[in-house]
């Protein structure tokens, strides 16, 4: 059987451990909200290029061009220039 001490003691260390957990918690929560807002600001710098070389695009297929990997730019391009011949 427990005494009103040990009673006591119990529920402050029980108390303690959840405050902790809380802490523990708070702090991820913070870090992860520093993050996203990090993520943010880099992704508005990607908007900014992205709308720029957009605004410097001549027309969509160069975008589309621009937009892809080097070999498939470089097929697209073989059939812009078999069209051309034609």
């Amino acid at each position: 059987m427990t005494d009103g001490n040990t009673y006591a003691i119990n529920k402050h260390l029980d108390e303690r451990e959840d405050y902790d957990a809380l802490q523990e918690v708070t702090a991820e929560l913070e870090q992860a909200e520093a993050r996203i807002e990090e993520l943010e600001g880099r992704l508005a710098e990607l908007l900014v290029v992205v709308k720029h070389a957009v605004r410097l695009s001549l027309d969509h297929s160069d975008f589309k061009l621009y937009a892809m990997d080097p070999l498939q730019r470089a097929i697209a391009a073989a059939e812009l220039k078999g069209q051309d011949d034609e």
